[in-house]
């Protein structure tokens, strides 16, 4: 997942200015415009597919500014700068397209100040993003593909079971900047072989790992099973005597 940071400046907005509203409205389009300017500049590597208000535009007559002189990791100085005129703000929904061709959706507050008889774009501070793509490549595995590959993993990582069967009881996509993984809760039935403890051996259970130990990882456009997990997996936690 992707986090911006406005990092030189905090702001705060003061009380709501009905006069701003009335008289000299901000529109929309004018919004949405100077974003998607705003946002080629910034971020030239991605495509603006949409821009979604969220709210309506909010007006205030007085704005605080906290500046933070930092360097080395050491904050060194602070200072509130509160300043009086005419101020307003739009949160909205920016939908892009990356260069890898996953997509995003970033949820940004846009700044405008009054002057000269008109609305000046000032900046925009970026806030949550949802990745609404979690493949880099091709498709997300099928229930039942995924289920093989957690099968033969587990054939080659713990060897002190047989799997009989693998179950995919849920499955939770992420993603990290260039990083693609999906995190499964699974319900496996295994016996215990005889690579493994005298108490589990010839005994048939129904094992279910937290989802942190059931993992697919993309790598080179395939999705393979992390078998560090897998080898981790606390049989006599996760574990029970099956019918």
């Amino acid at each position: 997942m992707i986090t911006r940071l406005l990092t030189a400046m905090l702001f705060c907005v003061g009380v709501s200015n009905a006069w701003a509203q009335a008289a000299n409205p901000l529109s929309w389009p004018v919004v949405s415009k100077q974003l998607q300017e705003h946002w080629k500049t910034t971020y030239p590597t991605e495509k603006v597919l949409k821009v979604e208000p969220k709210g309506s535009i909010q007006y205030y007559t007085s704005e605080r500014r906290t500046e933070v002189d930092a360097s080395w990791g050491w904050f060194w100085e602070t200072r509130v700068i509160e300043t009086q005129g005419a101020f307003a703000r739009q949160v909205a929904l920016v939908t892009v397209e990356r260069a890898n061709k996953t997509q995003a959706r970033f949820e940004v507050a846009a700044l405008f100040m009054r002057a000269d008889n008109a609305w000046r774009f000032r900046t925009f501070a970026v806030g949550k993003v949802e990745d609404l793509t979690a493949a880099k490549a091709g498709d997300l595995p099928s229930a039942a593909d995924a289920a093989e590959i957690f099968k033969a993993s587990w054939a080659k990582a713990r060897p002190d079971f047989d799997v009989q069967s693998v179950e995919v009881l849920k499955s939770e996509p992420k993603q990290h900047q260039e990083r693609r993984w999906i995190n499964y809760k699974l319900a496996i039935t295994a016996v215990g072989t005889d690579k493994g403890t005298r108490e589990m051996y010839g005994k048939r259970y129904r094992c279910t790992p937290e989802d942190y130990s059931s993992v697919l990882k993309l790598e080179g456009g395939t999705w393979v099973a992390d078998d560090k997990m897998i080898r981790n997996v606390n049989e006599a936690r996760d574990c029970k005597l099956a019918n």
